[in-house]
């Protein structure tokens, strides 16, 4: 059983110094909900640091708020009395910042994966809310008064994740509190612009050699493509660059399953995985170490071969999709 949401705001409560972790290779509903929750924490009174044990892309950092989340070794020396997780649904996911636990369980976790393994001591996780962001949200809009920076940072999670609320999760929740925050100063434009508008020349010739590699099966129903190594140094791009180009497979007509095979460092591939309509890619990405949504799931494979990765995550596809099909 998970735990309520008031039963969370009832710990953070009786906190004085609070440790916020987000997860590794952060999106803008991962980064929205570590800086969202420590300026929350901070107009509560408390003494609050955001974690991630990632690099942030540099586009994010035009947003408010974002600019206070720190590194690993940034907050070695940190005490704090309470640790919280967001948007992370097992341990794993923190990375490095597991070295922050110093080998306990977190006190608190948010989150709003389905795959989620109820890590902490006090877990709150709820599928049904598109964002780990909303719940974010819910903490502050019962706590503390609204400036424009947190309103623009907690709606940078609720708007990323719902892809700019053109997704299936995007519901009335997530209108009405998307309209709570703008009237509170967050500025959508500003954040679609940071988000959407950041693309350079290197990436649009590495966004061309991806879907040079371009397959499909299943009636055209499974797409996908990778990025190697040689890729991304050829032109000089990270990790980093990759974001988003799994939904480009996805909105190609007919696809039901998007798969990205991300290779970096070389022999570490990163897979994302997309679907559209009915597919609940979860139960794939599952078989891999990983997990997610039903939409948009994730896993990563060390010490192997790209190669080999996507003759094994395809024949896994495939199966799943030959079964999905039909109960449609």
């Amino acid at each position: 059983m998970f735990n309520s949401l008031a039963e969370v705001l009832a710990r953070l409560q009786r906190a004085e110094r609070v440790l916020v972790i987000g997860h590794i290779k952060p999106d803008g509903d991962d980064i929205s909900s570590v800086a969202s929750l420590v300026l929350i924490l901070r107009k509560m009174g408390k003494i609050a640091e955001g974690c991630i044990a990632d690099d942030i892309p540099w586009f994010y950092k035009e947003i408010p708020g974002v600019s206070l989340i720190k590194s690993v070794s940034e907050l070695r020396n940190y005490r704090y009395d309470t640790a919280v997780t967001v948007d992370a649904s097992e341990l794993a996911r923190i990375g490095d910042a597991v070295k922050l636990l110093s080998g306990a369980k977190p006190d608190v976790t948010i989150d709003h994966h389905k795959t989620n393994t109820r890590f902490g001591e006090i877990n709150f996780c709820d599928s049904d809310y598109a964002a780990a962001a909303l719940a974010i949200y819910e903490i502050g809009r019962e706590t503390v008064d609204y400036d424009p920076d947190l309103a623009e940072v907690n709606l940078l999670g609720i708007a990323t994740d719902t892809g700019f609320f053109k997704y299936g999760n995007t519901d009335a929740k997530v209108f009405t509190y998307a309209a709570e925050l703008v009237k509170q100063g967050a500025d959508i434009q500003r954040i679609a612009s940071a988000v959407l508008e950041h693309t350079t020349l290197n990436e649009i010739k590495l966004v061309v050699e991806m879907f040079n590699t371009l397959s499909l099966a299943m009636d055209g129903k499974l797409a996908w493509a990778h990025v190697s190594t040689e890729m991304l140094t050829r032109n000089n791009c990270t990790e980093q660059d990759t974001e988003g180009l799994v939904g480009q497979i996805r909105s190609i007509h007919g696809v039901e399953v998007a798969i990205l095979f991300i290779e970096w460092p070389h022999n570490h591939v990163h897979i994302s995985f997309r679907s559209k309509s009915y597919a609940d890619v979860s139960e794939i990405a599952l078989k891999f170490g990983g997990g997610g949504h039903a939409r948009a799931a994730g896993c990563s494979c060390k010490d192997v071969e790209l190669p080999t990765m996507i003759d094994k995550v395809i024949a896994a596809a495939k199966e799943y999709l030959a079964v999905a099909h039909l109960e449609e």
